[in-house]
């Protein structure tokens, strides 16, 4: 989630910078923060893509008493031509047994620091287990009397859920019960009440400084449709179609149409408890290929196959709210080539 220079706090019980909301949930990651922050704890931040798991991370850092000490961010999704053991802690070149010696010297200099690492669930295994030998040399560094003991915050954001991955093998169990110490779960919008409309206006004053805009506010079909919306990329995708709709606004309110949510339709969603209380009857009737409903994948396919000559790849991201590269993967995974024919550039 970017961070705005031109950030105005909306009303809000949090007092922490840029983070806007008042609904329960929000109150509580908040107290959290304030609890957690000062302490050297591992912290694993979740939530939806869109959500702003990174702005809640460096809030908890902020908040630390380690701000003058090193800090160091590293997003899986877009990871580096080095390794990310590598790139962190200097790994030395491997020795003769195939194995690679830890830089003890890297690790030294990042002591009383703080290492946040970004989407941690998109790290290959490979790296999953490099990172985990890591953590477990620093904890056998710590338990010999002799050494000075090394203290890196380790605070970690991810957009899937670690808990399923561990059942499908796709995370490491050691590494994740090293990282599940203090957890904090970020609420989609969808189900932020409210918060919904009071986070659009502040969007929409920001929007209006922006681009040097008077706009009184949202008219009722617009807060209806804000309401009524999934909001499948969460706030990030608020963010850009407030901005949309100031740009191509000629009046002084933002009416539903400019926010072309009507357009679109909204994905689904369900809580894991949600889908373990459905009924089979209902579990069948949204399996894929059923006449009933579509599923998200359906959905997908349908809506990238329908859109891709009108649309860049950035634009149709932007629409189902997930990232170009998740965009990617799914194309691949699904196996829809991108068009020839689509010349727009990006």
């Amino acid at each position: 989630m970017q961070e705005n220079p031109n950030q105005i706090d909306c009303q809000n019980t949090s007092g922490i910078k840029d983070i806007m909301g008042e609904c329960d949930a929000i109150k509580t990651i908040c107290h959290q923060i304030r609890q957690i922050a000062p302490t050297p704890c591992t912290v694993l931040v979740s939530g939806e893509t869109g959500t702003g798991k990174s702005l809640f991370a460096k809030r908890i850092f902020e908040l630390s008493d380690r701000t003058e000490k090193p800090f160091i961010y590293m997003n899986c999704a877009t990871p580096p031509e080095t390794t990310i053991e590598a790139e962190i802690f200097g790994y030395q070149k491997k020795t003769l047994t195939g194995r690679s010696d830890l830089n003890l010297e890297n690790l030294i200099q990042l002591n009383g620091g703080t290492l946040l690492i970004d989407e941690i669930s998109e790290l290959p295994s490979e790296g999953q287990a490099n990172f985990l030998e890591v953590l477990e040399f620093i904890e056998k560094h710590n338990r010999t009397p002799e050494l000075s003991p090394i203290d890196i915050r380790l605070i970690v954001t991810t957009q899937n859920d670690l808990r399923q991955l561990l059942h499908q093998n796709r995370f490491n169990k050691r590494l994740f019960y090293h990282l599940n110490v203090f957890s904090i779960e970020i609420p989609p919008l969808r189900d932020r009440g409210s918060d919904k409309i009071k986070i659009a206006e502040t969007l929409l004053q920001q929007a209006c400084i922006k681009y040097k805009k008077s706009i009184a506010g949202f008219a009722p079909d617009a807060i209806k449709a804000i309401n009524q919306y999934q909001w499948p990329g969460n706030y990030r995708e608020l963010s850009n179609i407030v901005e949309r709709a100031v740009v191509m606004t000629q009046n002084d309110m933002i009416s539903a149409d400019l926010m072309l949510l009507d357009k679109e339709p909204s994905l689904q969603f369900e809580s894991n408890q949600e889908k373990s209380n459905k009924s089979p009857e209902l579990a069948e009737a949204t399996k894929p290929g059923s006449s009933q409903d579509l599923s998200l994948e359906d959905y997908f396919q349908h809506f990238v196959l329908e859109h891709q000559d009108l649309m860049t790849e950035t634009e149709l991201a932007q629409k189902l709210g997930i990232s170009r590269k998740c965009l990617w993967e799914r194309r691949q995974k699904l196996g829809i080539p991108k068009r020839k024919s689509a010349t727009r550039p990006e």
